[in-house]
This record gives C-alpha cells, sequence and structure tokens, in this order.
C-alpha cells in the first residue's frame, strides 16, 4: 500500500512538471510561404552562451515541434539546401527574435520564413573581349547595422580560365564589385644604373610598348569607389556583374627616400595606398627596385602603376606611421617625398562625469576612419594628455580601457562632434567628460498592453551631436522582452520600431519623429537594470 501511494506521489509530481514544460511548434516557408520540407530546424539556448538542445527535420508541410521545454527563452535556426541558414526572424547585424516559453508566452504556430540565396557572378574580360584569368574580384556590402552606413569587404574570388567568378549564398543588400589584375602580355622594363650605381633619370629609363597596366575597376567602367555602380540584390537574384578591364600605359616613379646617416646608412621605404570606400588600402606592388651608390642617395623605382591619386604613408625608423600625404602620378616623374604633413599639438583635461576619479594608467588613442593604429598618450593622474605631433583630420577620441567612454567634449581651436574632434593647422584645446561602468539593461516592448517580438529597439544618447559609440540596440523576442548590453551611464531615448529594420534612422530627421514618442531613460552606474516601464511600440 506504501509503495502504491509512492507510486502514485511520483507520478502526480511527474505530472505536474510536465503540465509546466511547454513546447515550441511552427513551420518553415520560403519567402513565398510555400512549405519547405526536408529544412533543419535547430533548438539552442538563447543568451550570449549558446549550447544546441536539439534538432528537427521539417515534414512535408513544413512542420516542426520541440516538446517538454523548461520555461524559458529559446533561439531557433533553420537552413535548408538553396536557402540562406537564418535564425528566426533574423536581421542584419545578427539580430533575431529569441521564443519564450512559460505562462502567458505564445510559442505555437510559429511561421520560420527562409530566404533563397542570392548570387552575384560575372566574367572579367580585357579590351578585345578576352577572359582574364586570375583577377581578383572584391566584393563589398554596405552594413547598415550600426549609427552609420559603411562599406565592407564581402569577400574576394580569383577569375577561372574563363575570367568568371561567382559570390553564392549572398544576403539581400547592397553591393559593389571592384577588379584588380595585371595584364598577362605586360612587359616592365628593368631601371638602369650608371657606372656609379646611381640610377639612370627616369627619362632615361628603357621603356617598352607593352609597359601597361589594369586600373583597379570598379563596376561598372569606374576607376574611383565613389563613382561605382550600387548593386541592390534581393532575396534569391542572380546578378550577372561583368566587368571589362582597359590597360593604359604605366608609369614609373622615382621616389628619393631619406637616408639615416651613421655607419649603416638606412631608409624606411613608404607605403603607397588607394582610397577604397573610406578605407586606405595598400597598392600591391609588382616592379620595385631600390638603388644608389654607397656615398649617393638611395632611391626606389616604382613601375607598372596606373596613373591615379595614391596616398603616402610615410614611416619613422621605428616603424611607426609618421605622417600620411597624398600623391597625383599622372606620368613618368622623379619625385621627392614631400615634407612630412604639418603637424600640431592636442593637448587637453579629461575628467570623469560627477567628478569621480580617473582609472590608473589610462592611455587614449586617436583613431582615423579607414586607417589603423593611431597616436596614443598616457594620461596623468590630474587628467592632463598630450599628443605632440598630430596630423590634420578627423579623429575619434577613445579611452584604450575597458568600459570607459567619452560621454561629452569641446575644443578650442577645432570641431567636435560627439567623440571626434577634427584637426587643422592649429593647435587644439581638448576638454572630455569619461564615464565608466556598463550596466545590461532589460525591459519590454508591448503595443496595447501586449508584448511584440521583432521589433528594433534601439537606445539613442541624448544630447544633439551624441557619441556614436554609445548607441545600443536589440531586437525584441516574442513576448516583447529585450536585452541591452554594455550600457554607459546617462540619459537616453528609448524606441521601439515595428519595421524598424529598413530604415535609415542614423539619419538624425529620420529618426526624429521616433525620439519624440520615446521612453526617456537615465541609466545609473549599476551592473543589471531592469526598466519598470515599457516602451510603446511605434509603426512605419
Amino acid at each position: 500500500m506504501m509503495r502504491l501511494a509512492t507510486i502514485i506521489l511520483l507520478a502526480g509530481c511527474a505530472l505536474s512538471l510536465s503540465a509546466q514544460n511547454g513546447s515550441i511548434d511552427g513551420v518553415v516557408l520560403s519567402a513565398g510561404g510555400a512549405p519547405l520540407d526536408r529544412a533543419e530546424v535547430t533548438l539552442s539556448t538563447a543568451g550570449q552562451q549558446q549550447s544546441t538542445i536539439a534538432t528537427e527535420v521539417t515534414a512535408q508541410n513544413g512542420a516542426f515541434r520541440f516538446g517538454n521545454l523548461a520555461p524559458g527563452k529559446y533561439r531557433l535556426d533553420a537552413s535548408r539546401r538553396g536557402y540562406l541558414q537564418s535564425a528566426y526572424q533574423e536581421h542584419e547585424g545578427g539580430y533575431f527574435t529569441g521564443v519564450v516559453v512559460g505562462a502567458g508566452a505564445d510559442s505555437h504556430g510559429l511561421q520560420f520564413r527562409l530566404l533563397p540565396e542570392s548570387v552575384i557572378g560575372g566574367t572579367v574580360s580585357d579590351d578585345s573581349g578576352e577572359p582574364v584569368e586570375g583577377a581578383q574580384v572584391t566584393l563589398y556590402r554596405e552594413d547598415r547595422s550600426g549609427p552609420t552606413t559603411k562599406v565592407q569587404q564581402a569577400g574576394t574570388q580569383t577569375t577561372d580560365d574563363t575570367g568568371e567568378y561567382e559570390f553564392a549564398r549572398r544576403r539581400p543588400g547592397v553591393y559593389f564589385v571592384a577588379v584588380s589584375a595585371t595584364p598577362w602580355y605586360a612587359v616592365h622594363p628593368q631601371p638602369k644604373s650608371d657606372d656609379q650605381g646611381n640610377p639612370l633619370p627616369v627619362d632615361q629609363q628603357p621603356r617598352a610598348a607593352l609597359d601597361v597596366a589594369y586600373p583597379m575597376t570598379f563596376y561598372a567602367n569606374a576607376t574611383d569607389s565613389d563613382a561605382a555602380t550600387p548593386i541592390a540584390l534581393q532575396a534569391g537574384d542572380h546578378q550577372q556583374i561583368n566587368v571589362s578591364l582597359h590597360a593604359v600605359p604605366a608609369v614609373h616613379i622615382q621616389m628619393h627616400l631619406p637616408v639615416n646617416g651613421g655607419s649603416r646608412r638606412s631608409f624606411t621605404m613608404p607605403q603607397i595606398t588607394r582610397d577604397v570606400f573610406g578605407s586606405e588600402q595598400p597598392l600591391p606592388l609588382s616592379g620595385v627596385s631600390v638603388m644608389g651608390s654607397h656615398n649617393g642617395p638611395m632611391v626606389a623605382d616604382i613601375g607598372g602603376l596606373p596613373p591615379g591619386h595614391y596616398g603616402l604613408e610615410r614611416f619613422d625608423s621605428e616603424g611607426d606611421e609618421r605622417s600620411h600625404g597624398t600623391i597625383d602620378i599622372t606620368s613618368d616623374q622623379a619625385i621627392d617625398l614631400p615634407p612630412a604633413a604639418s603637424t600640431v599639438s592636442v593637448t587637453g583635461k579629461v575628467a570623469m562625469t560627477a567628478g569621480g576619479t580617473l582609472p590608473a594608467r589610462m592611455v587614449l588613442t586617436l583613431q582615423q576612419d579607414g586607417r589603423p593604429g593611431g597616436p596614443t598618450t598616457s594620461v596623468g593622474t590630474d587628467g592632463m594628455f598630450t599628443f605632440p605631433a598630430v596630423a590634420p583630420g578627423t579623429y575619434t577620441v577613445t579611452p584604450a580601457i575597458p568600459d570607459v567612454a567619452v560621454v561629452q567634449m569641446a575644443a578650442s581651436g577645432a570641431e567636435t562632434n560627439g567623440n571626434r574632434v577634427t584637426v587643422s593647422d592649429s593647435p587644439v584645446l581638448l576638454a572630455a567628460t569619461l564615464v565608466n561602468g556598463t550596466a545590461t539593461v532589460t525591459g519590454f516592448a508591448r503595443r496595447g498592453g501586449r508584448g511584440e517580438g521583432g521589433t528594433l529597439v534601439l537606445l539613442v544618447p541624448a544630447g544633439a551631436k551624441p557619441n556614436q559609440d554609445l548607441y545600443r540596440m536589440d531586437q525584441s523576442d516574442s513576448d516583447g522582452s529585450f536585452t541591452l548590453y554594455r550600457v554607459f551611464p546617462g540619459n537616453y531615448t528609448l524606441v521601439s520600431i515595428d519595421g524598424g529594420w529598413s530604415l535609415d534612422w542614423a539619419r538624425p530627421e529620420v529618426i526624429a519623429p521616433y525620439l519624440a514618442r520615446g521612453l526617456k531613460v537615465q541609466i545609473t552606474n549599476q551592473r543589471t537594470i531592469n526598466l519598470s516601464q515599457t516602451v510603446e511600440v511605434q509603426g512605419r
């Protein structure tokens, strides 16, 4: 009797536990709404640390189901041949809708749509229409997942013997195609020196009729990335993008190199770069010879260059960048390295908000867009700092220490915008306010009192010119919940926009109407903040 009672009690507990558990079910569909069988659906834990729980294959009607799930938040991913692998309601930047299981949560009847793969491919040919083998084709894509739209490299391919290339499994978006190649028949004569080992003048160097080069070419028929034609790729598109390369007479330059004195003569070779969508990229050089006698000047003979506008990076003997300039190369020429760009000092002081104590051993960095590295300097215990030699340009001021950010900045002798400063030819006096510590912020997006999933959740810092590094975004989960990580203390406006993922929200005039109806939020220096007020979902 005792044993029977125990069995009944255990069975009751099992039934009770089963009643608390839930399930997730739905169908996998094509973008057009047709059910997709044999799609693989994977269930994982949500959050920053994800682990796979189970995998199901859809039935003929596209259906899938995961049962006996404990209350909580889950991630769904689906894949099928010919379609892009995707998380549930995934958007650019890797944002997706987590599916919540539990009391009051609706995790049934999900419609998981997969986008068909898109392809960009084509042929690279020369002036006579013949295919160009071995050309490097670079794909670029607009990235709109942040406060500014950036064009970033999305892949490279090399053309085969028929001149063809292909970029498969591409997501919808705006793309650009660039091609670099060397004519197979090009002849670049070796430079000549006199009897003392000094290079002959540039106009006396040997030349050849086939001394030609291909300029870097952007679709369609542009040699400057600013003039490149955007390629709007839709789901399922197979875009044929053909590029024709046109050979032009190559130019040769002789660059006089400053020589370090002493018993061992040495020099530092500058680097020639080209601007590609705002990023300085090194120019591959195939014909470089450095010549010079024991006591004479050192000269770098650089051949096989297509005429164009180039950047010139100069370095010191330690390998650190000293200056950045530009050169226009239109014909054979000898050039002396231009004087190092005039530099100015950038001095100033940083202070923590509310008079807080500065972190120990703080370092500041000046970072230019599209260029690696940047000058750094230490900050004194009194907050004072100095960059002794800064070339003109626009820089982002960044504390090189975790969880510290610039929230406000002003300058004398320069213009500021958020945490960016534009240096010209005058010394700069800079004052910056810093904040430290970050919080994880959680909340709910609701419409008409009901949680809504799949919306853009955007946290916008207050101020006319906010620091772009302070923006935070997420996608609301199926119950309307969201989580924003690494939020710095300060005043913000929180908005939730249905269909906001296709919105150019980085433009002030676009986001302004939504901010006017957003939720004002003050973030304090706490590790975790659970917002008591919900943010109302706004429509497009």
